[in-house]
């Protein structure tokens, strides 16, 4: 497969880079980086394009100012031919020869095309919940105890992916977990859960597991990938008529039964719809391309169970991301209302939020103390809201009096906050992220590993826009000054282990000052959002 990026605009403009299929290539500021991008709006390494054989995996290196692809940001993504990745001022068009067609166009000719065989089984659509898990005639007992055991496997499993509804709430992590359910109990070589994606038209592989068998082992010690594979071809005609007729399909013998040349080393396959209460959008795909054992109508079943359990699973994980797109807009609005009243601290809250952020990554917080943490800081100073703006905007140093009222902010927003249930790591970051290392800190003069984590995280953060911000009454630090700072009080005022982590982003580029950020009309809030 032969593809390269035509670059647009910057200092590289016009220029084009081939990409190697089996080849890793990363891109940036840095002159270390295998293609240097020299503008100032793109990280040290900002990006990388890894070539998978058949097609290439993009990745955002947790860059300061974003990868966006067709406008929108990213964290991975497959790359199709005609997207359009954009790093700051420069764009680059991804151009492919011999393209295997990675997506399935929904509008295809092939949405009308049938079945070339009967052997491609459209089963039930199982709509009506009744479920045989008996494709054979046998009245035996041995018969009748292993159906008893697909039965047992199949409530097992329909519970498992039942949890996800009430367990996960992102999208990434019940995809994942829906195809883990699906290879696991049914043991295909291959699955894929594409997705319709609504503004391409098209169904998109977001989630593929390949399982491999090591040289000589046996079959019961295979490995599951988790990671995208290099043979993304799958079958189009079944998901087409999977997903157009909203029935699970299986096919015994795929490439005669379907005449689908890209399907001539599939062995078997099947594919179930996954729906919402109201519309299909995406499918489950499996398929066997070593084994020579074919799928059975009962195994079929299973898979529709997984696949309709799976469609309400997704459909509670958008409502939560809407939701919180929802919440953050409307906490952004506060914010914004309150940092109105001074011209100095404008943007503060989402500075400080993407420096903390940054910092959070780099030391490998989980997940929910990420969120904290990014909650936390876009609140951190809410209880200003209670500040005279007098005070706020005063351009002297403040007297003792103004100096105690001022910091009663950190408690008063704790007290804003925890009318917001389930949220005490957020509280715990506005009330503390005055705290000092050493104890002498306040509302609570905390000292050391007493002070939240987050609280700890946000400090420093906080403390650098302080630093790096224009004040009437002193001029703003550069990096050297900043890294000079947290050298000094390391372990005096702010955590040890954050101010190394911050020294080191600040040295690697990854954090920028905010004189630096003005400058060139870096918008952080893409970053946080």
């Amino acid at each position: 497969m032969k593809a390269e990026l035509v670059i647009h605009g910057g200092k590289r403009d016009g220029e084009s880079v081939p990409l190697s299929p089996h080849a890793r290539m990363v891109f940036g500021r840095s002159p270390s980086c295998d293609q240097q991008l020299v503008e100032d709006e793109v990280s040290r390494t900002h990006f990388s394009i890894e070539g998978k054989g058949s097609f290439f995996l993009l990745t955002d290196l947790q860059s300061t100012a974003g990868t966006l692809v067709n406008d929108k940001k990213i964290a991975s993504k497959i790359l199709h031919p005609g997207d359009r990745i954009k790093v700051g001022p420069v764009t680059m068009d991804f151009r492919v020869q011999d393209a295997p067609g990675a997506k399935v166009a929904a509008n295809s000719a092939l949405l009308a095309a049938e079945p070339a065989v009967k052997s491609i089984v459209t089963e039930r659509n199982f709509e009506d919940g009744a479920f045989m898990l008996d494709d054979e005639e046998d009245a035996s007992p041995e018969h009748a105890l292993e159906v008893a055991g697909r039965l047992r496997k199949a409530l097992q499993t329909i519970y498992q992916v039942g949890n996800l509804i009430h367990s996960e709430e992102s999208l990434d992590r019940v995809c994942h977990t829906i195809m883990d359910v699906a290879m696991e109990t049914l043991r295909p070589d291959r699955g894929f859960l594409v997705m319709y994606d609504s503004s391409e038209k098209t169904l998109e592989p977001v989630v593929v597991r390949r399982r491999r068998n090591g040289a000589g082992a046996a079959r019961t010690s295979t490995r599951i990938l988790r990671a995208v594979d290099d043979e993304l071809l799958l079958c189009r005609p079944v998901v087409l008529h999977s997903v157009k007729k909203g029935v699970a399909v299986i096919s015994g013998n795929v490439f005669p039964d379907t005449g689908d040349p890209s399907s001539k080393h599939i062995k078997s396959a099947m594919c179930v719809p996954v729906r919402t209460n109201t519309d299909v959008i995406g499918a489950i795909y499996l398929d066997n391309v070593d084994s020579e054992v074919p799928f059975k109508p009962h195994q079929l079943e299973l898979l529709a169970a997984i696949g309709r359990q799976a469609g309400l699973a997704i459909q509670r994980a958008r409502l939560f991301e809407d939701m919180e797109g929802l919440f953050y807009s409307c906490v952004r609005t506060l914010v914004s209302s309150i940092e109105a009243k001074d011209q100095y601290t404008h943007g503060h809250s989402e500075r400080v939020t993407a420096f903390a952020v940054t910092i959070a990554e780099e030391m490998g917080l989980d997940a929910e103390t990420m969120d904290n943490v990014r909650l936390g800081a876009l609140l951190h100073d809410v209880g200003k809201i209670g500040v005279a703006e007098k005070i706020l905007t005063k351009p002297s140093r403040l007297t003792p009096e103004e100096v105690k009222i001022i910091r009663q902010h950190p408690v008063r927003g704790a007290e804003i906050l925890s009318h917001i249930r389930n949220i005490p790591g957020v509280v715990a970051a506005a009330k503390h992220h005055h705290e000092m290392y050493n104890g002498l800190g306040y509302p609570d003069g905390l000292a050391g590993q007493e002070i939240p984590q987050t609280a700890r995280v946000v400090a420093l953060a906080d403390a650098f826009d302080a630093m790096t911000s224009n004040r009437s009454y002193r001029r703003n630090f550069d990096v050297g000054e900043a890294v000079a700072e947290f050298t000094r009080c390391s372990g005096d005022q702010f955590d040890p282990e954050v101010s190394e982590v911050m020294i080191k982003l600040l040295k690697d580029g990854r954090i920028i000052p905010c004189n630096e950020l003005f400058a060139k009309g870096i918008d952080v809030s893409k970053s946080i959002y």
